[in-house]
């Protein structure tokens, strides 16, 4: 039997057990060594947005393979390594693209535009092959699926933020492309970046920057230990918002402000995925600014807005719909060869029966990245 922690419906967690069954052609089991908890599965937990349930969340998966059937090989596309028991890998969350629908057809870059496509931890579980999140003991890697193996020196701690890497490193593509730095247009070396938001993809998205050589970063949070930490992380400045409920004082956009010369950000990367930060973020971006919005993967509410300040501004703003799958190569890369201290991100190594203190919030704004360990 396999243990797995099932959101029943919003709120609702409870241990279940699944009967061991045999592998399909195609399929390889996963011994789940960690899964990270991403704000994505809190959002479920708390029922923002449209989901089916039961389910087995948790996205942020490393495992290590037990079992691989004949089919396997032909089946799923392994990278860095053949594929063996005993492996350590890196599970890319959605499966490869239909080719065949509108986006994959007319849109074949952007591979997380497919209609068919399915992803780890959003799948009903009462249905075969039911262990399909990584909020469980093992998982049943299906055919058309993506996994890269974990280099020998990686440990556990910095490999299982190879998923959330790919969404920071992703952010900041978008912010790269269609630009042209040496004009003045998009992200470049002399830029100055404001990152809304130091959690985990906050945080990332900071470092990334940071190895880029990016001249300017500014972290923005309500909590001063995380902006402490985006500090030891690459930010250059920080500034920290009150949590006093009356909205965002003067006083914090002057700041920011007295920050780029008075004008605002010429890159801003919303990663909070409360919708007031957006109206923040286009608040702080100066004219002529690019906002990279990333931290609403679901549906968490919607503010007033005038379009004019877009117009008037004359922003561009970019959305992140996850990544391709090829990001986990150039995230593996980043995880090996950065020495920034991403590892001191994970603040909490729960067991898998803790995973309600991580998704209901008991665990505070010390737990910046909580990771089960089944």
């Amino acid at each position: 039997m396999a243990k797995a922690m099932v959101l029943q419906a919003p709120g609702q967690l409870t241990m279940a057990e699944f009967p061991e069954r045999p592998l399909r052609d195609g399929e390889i089991l996963l011994r789940v060594r960690m899964t990270g908890v991403c704000g994505t599965d809190r959002h479920l937990f708390l029922g923002h947005g449209s989901w089916s349930f039961p389910l087995i969340a948790g996205h942020e998966i490393i495992g290590e393979v037990v079992e691989v059937t004949d089919g396997a090989a032909d089946a799923i596309v392994v990278f860095g390594g053949e594929l063996r028991v005993g492996q350590r890998v890196a599970l890319v969350p959605s499966s490869a693209p239909c080719g065949r629908c509108f986006y994959c057809l007319n849109y074949p870059h952007r591979t997380t535009l497919c209609r068919h496509r399915t992803v780890y931890g959003f799948r009903r579980c009462d249905e075969p092959p039911h262990l399909f999140g990584g909020f469980a003991e093992f998982l049943r890697v299906q055919p058309r699926s993506f996994l890269f193996v974990v280099p020998d020196d990686l440990p556990d701690e910095r490999a299982v933020l190879t998923e959330p890497t790919a969404v920071a490193l992703r952010a900041v593509e978008r912010a790269l492309a269609p630009g042209i730095p040496v004009i003045g247009e998009g992200l470049g070396i002399g830029r100055r970046a404001l990152v809304v938001g130091a959690g985990p993809i906050g945080l990332l998205v900071i470092a990334v920057l940071k190895g880029m050589g990016v001249h300017r970063i500014i972290a923005a949070d309500l909590s001063a230990m995380r902006l402490e930490m985006a500090k030891a992380l690459g930010a250059t400045e920080t500034v920290l918002v009150p949590q006093d409920g009356s909205g965002v004082p003067e006083s914090v956009t002057q700041k920011i402000h007295d920050l780029t010369d008075g004008e605002g950000a010429d890159v801003v990367f919303e990663c909070v995925g409360v919708p007031s930060a957006f109206a923040m973020a286009l608040e702080w971006a100066c004219r002529g600014a690019t906002v990279v919005e990333v931290g609403h993967f679901t549906d968490s509410g919607s503010i007033p807005l005038s379009p004019h300040l877009i117009c008037r501004k004359d922003l561009e703003v970019r959305g992140v719909w996850a990544y391709p799958w090829w990001q986990f190569r150039d995230a593996l890369r980043f995880l090996r060869t950065t020495s920034l201290p991403l590892e001191t991100l994970v603040t909490h190594r729960l067991a898998l029966s803790e995973l309600p203190q991580a998704l209901s919030g008991q665990l505070g704004q010390g737990a910046v990245k909580p990771i089960i360990v089944p």
